[in-house]
């Protein structure tokens, strides 16, 4: 009987040691540890194709000794890199398959004589993809004593094509239109668009500018048409007039498609 105990105590033991140890992962092993929460059908990635980036993170000042734990998947990912006291910048280089992944970190600041947190999260599942590399950044911003602004703080999330051109942003004014570019940023009001269903084609103006949800800049001086389309799903068109577009810096479009 006392045999028997003590063999399924081991058992226990070794069962909670390997549940703690699996939640714990390094940059290396991203690839083949993680799996998106929802997956693509797109052929698996072998290049960095999830860049994680954090900056202002910790300096010689009020900031020492500051620090970041990140989490994808709600796995801890260590860094592959000798962090210090006084780094600034945490970039995190991942190889994971095509999909969507819950990104969040936690900070941790030295604030009067104790420690204390603060979250960095993203408002959505990040999306990424076989023939892009997605990066998710943030700044923290601080107070003069080294406490940061804001208790949580979010990503910011934009991809570009494995040569490096960006094509779509998220979270950052869209650079893969000409219709942007063109229009001084004094001039432009930015248009943050979501549909049901996500990754709806998104035509502004007879410009196919990408899929949802994205923020796009446009010209306030203007009238605006956006269009949305969805296998399957009926299209929506929703016209805005310039003066709507007064006294404001960005504007939050919500397109709801009816099924066919």
């Amino acid at each position: 009987m006392k045999r028997t105990i003590l063999i399924t105590s081991l058992m226990i033991t070794a069962a909670l040691f390997f549940s703690c140890a699996a939640s714990r992962i390094t940059v290396d092993e991203a690839y083949n540890a993680l799996r998106p929460v929802k997956q693509l059908e797109l052929p698996e990635q072998v290049e960095d194709n999830l860049v994680i980036m954090i900056d202002n993170v910790a300096n010689e000042g009020t900031s020492y000794k500051n620090y970041l734990e990140l989490y994808v998947n709600d796995k801890l990912v260590e860094p592959n890199w000798l962090v210090t006291n006084v780094q600034d910048t945490w970039e995190y280089r991942l190889k994971v398959r095509p999909g969507y992944y819950k990104i969040g970190a936690k900070y941790f600041a030295y604030v009067g004589w104790g420690e204390d947190d603060y979250e960095i999260v993203s408002d959505e599942l990040i999306r990424v993809r076989h023939d892009q590399r997605t990066i998710v950044h943030t700044e923290i911003a601080k107070k003069p004593n080294g406490e940061p602004v804001n208790k949580t703080m979010y990503f910011k999330t934009k991809t570009e094509n494995l040569a490096g051109v960006p094509v779509t942003t998220k979270g950052a004014v869209s650079t893969s239109s000409s219709t942007s570019a063109k229009v001084s940023p004094d001039l432009q009001i930015l248009m943050q668009i979501n549909t049901t269903p996500e990754h709806a084609k998104i035509i502004i103006d007879d410009t196919v500018v990408g899929e949802s949800p994205l923020k796009y800049a446009v010209d306030r001086n203007t009238d605006h048409v956006i269009q949305a389309s969805a296998p399957g799903y009926v299209t929506r068109t929703k016209f805005f007039n310039k003066d709507e577009f007064t006294d404001k810096k960005s504007i939050y479009v919500i397109l709801n498609l009816e099924k066919e």
